[in-house]
């Protein structure tokens, strides 16, 4: 699938998975989700994906920036963590997280960065970091992967197995995509009204 349907699914996903009451209880799956949605993708090979989902990937930063800006600024809850948990330990978290993006970012297409080993070691590394968002970030991440394995083209889910998972369902940019995106996007929507 394409980033649209994964940026609508994915959030669509944690936001019905985690449930939030209010406003700030929102904000850490915001941010959590707005990131894993689409961190699998930073290793895209073709030109049209490597458009599109630096595009969205910009977007959903700024997305997870407000989101923790927010959360400051309302002193919600994600970033009264940094300050109680081991400086150390948010450390390891961050340095985590750098190594394995740039690890999956140069893996082939489809291969690390969409593994369940991926999605384990970036979920902890973000859990040292920001505990409230790692459970909507890993929804958000699952549900790329979820999108991606209905796709003609294999998931090497299994990483470090060469063999990878494919169900040969669709396409990744046609129509299945495009009712996707609008199924997330209006879930989403009715989501958001509840909440606000």
């Amino acid at each position: 699938m394409m980033a649209k349907a994964h940026v609508t699914v994915g959030m669509a996903a944690a936001f019905t998975i985690i449930a939030p009451h209010t406003v700030q209880e929102a904000l850490p799956v915001v941010a959590g989700a707005s990131i894993g949605c689409l961190i699998c993708d930073i290793d895209s090979e073709s030109k049209t994906e490597k458009t599109e989902s630096s595009r969205w990937r910009i977007i959903m930063l700024i997305v997870a920036a407000a989101a923790l800006i927010e959360d400051h600024l309302l002193d919600a809850g994600m970033w009264r963590s940094l300050s109680e948990g081991s400086p150390y330990l948010w450390f390891a978290g961050m340095a985590g997280f750098a190594l394995v993006c740039t690890f999956a970012s140069v893996s082939s297409h489809r291969g690390f960065s969409h593994s369940l080993l991926a999605l384990a070691a970036m979920t902890l590394c973000l859990w040292l970091v920001f505990p409230a968002a790692a459970p909507p970030f890993a929804i958000a991440f699952a549900s790329h992967q979820i999108l991606d394995l209905t796709n003609k083209r294999s998931v090497r889910l299994f990483y470090p197995a060469k063999k990878g998972v494919c169900l040969g369902w669709f396409y990744a940019d046609r129509i299945a995509d495009r009712i996707c995106a609008a199924a997330g996007a209006v879930w989403l929507l009715l989501i958001c009204l509840r909440l606000f």
